[in-house]
């Protein structure tokens, strides 16, 4: 190999590495958001000692078109409020639970994680998308 191919490889690997980072560490943006939740369900996997999840669990949380969402928690309670995206957040307000509760969801290479916006921690983790209300919440 010629020194010229060898400079090539290593930059197109520069570029690949940058890519592959960048990709694994994707917030996304509105219009990301709206494309991924509007009329779905996200089931979100929440770990032990969460509010409405002392052991942990899966969360169905459904996003309507028409900006209401509902969520059954693990311990058995069902969360109602309004949903809103501003950015590459979405906040809900629910009306028997926290109030402008903000997320983000970053797409790791693992799927995608629920980041809390005023916590900057992870919330749980979006282990399954459906199209519709399949839960009837």
């Amino acid at each position: 190999m010629t020194h010229k191919t060898i400079s090539i490889l290593i930059a197109a690997s520069a570029i690949f590495c940058s890519v592959n980072i960048a990709m694994a560490d994707d917030t996304m943006n509105d219009i990301q958001l709206d494309a991924l939740i509007t009329g779905n369900t996200l089931y979100v996997d929440i770990p032990k000692g969460a509010p409405g999840a002392p052991d942990g669990g899966t969360a169905p949380i459904y996003y309507a078109a028409d900006g209401i969402a509902k969520a059954q928690l693990p311990a058995g309670s069902l969360l109602v409020g309004t949903w809103s995206i501003s950015g590459d957040q979405y906040c809900i307000n629910w009306d028997n639970g926290p109030k402008n509760s903000c997320t983000k969801l970053v797409r790791g290479v693992d799927g995608f994680t629920v980041i809390d916006t005023v916590l900057a921690k992870p919330r749980g983790v979006v282990k399954r998308i459906q199209t519709g209300n399949p839960e009837k919440l």
